[in-house]
């Protein structure tokens, strides 16, 4: 009794994360509580058919998990299969061969999840991403900072952003995401299905390279895509060690309607 209340309270004491599942299959993700902002991309496609059940997945975790910041990220590469992704963008094609090359895979492929740029596996693999969640969640992280989010004219954006120190070189992007997007497919391996996604990147920015032991701060300014088949905006800043490298910090916030 005493070794199981005690194995009993470090599990309480820790991060939980929980999960459903669908059969024999891991499906999707509960609910998670505690530990440092963890950046979940997935890079996916409306031409691709085993993608819905990875973006439905992508959407249980940005509901479920408060310290998780998701991304979807678009590829091109299924854009000839007989359905054009419109959410698809090179700079999300490019950034998947970065995680390729860094951790040194045979080839991209759909539909993929990446846990702060260490841990890769299938994108609809619900238990892989809950453990990948909660390794990530459990490390110290570099706090970034957004605040002072101003809208003007010409759907221009700007805000102020912090970060502490960092311990090696890095990068700090900002990536402008669609907060949903709805569509129906009209041809292609999902032909006749309607598709729903969230957190949709449409825009990344390198905004500024910081030397080891130096931290950044300064305002940036974007400017919001046209949305398409969705609404409502968010941006993103994150901490990147190197093309394909770690993410070292990750924060998000809403921008005003």
């Amino acid at each position: 009794m005493k070794r199981w209340g005690w194995r009993l309270a470090c599990m309480m004491a820790a991060a939980a994360v929980f999960l459903f599942v669908d059969g024999a299959r891991q499906t999707g993700v509960v609910a998670a509580s505690g530990g440092s902002p963890v950046l979940v991309e997935l890079f996916t496609s409306e031409g691709c058919s085993s993608c819905p059940p990875a973006d439905d997945l992508l959407a249980q975790i940005e509901q479920k998990i408060p310290n998780a910041v998701v991304l979807s990220e678009h590829v091109t590469y299924w854009n000839n299969g007989g359905w054009h992704d419109p959410f698809s963008s090179s700079e999300s094609t490019d950034r998947q061969a970065d995680y390729v090359e860094r951790m040194r895979l045979s080839s991209s492929y759909t539909p993929q999840m990446v846990v702060n740029g260490t841990r890769e596996f299938t994108g609809n693999d619900g238990r892989a991403a809950a453990n990948a969640i909660a390794e990530a969640a459990g490390s110290q992280s570099v706090a970034v900072h957004i605040a002072d989010v101003k809208t003007g004219d010409g759907r221009k954006v700007s805000f102020q952003v912090d970060t502490d120190a960092v311990k090696s070189n890095a990068q700090l992007f900002v990536v402008v995401a669609q907060d949903e997007g709805s569509k129906h497919v009209s041809n292609g391996e999902n032909g006749g299905h309607t598709l729903r996604h969230v957190m949709i990147a449409r825009s990344f920015l390198n905004a500024a390279k910081i030397k080891s032991g130096a931290s950044y701060s300064g305002r940036v300014a974007v400017t919001l895509p046209e949305a398409i088949s969705g609404s409502g905006w968010h941006v993103v800043a994150f901490l990147e060690q190197g093309r394909g490298g770690p993410v070292v910090g990750v924060t998000s916030v809403a921008v005003p309607a």
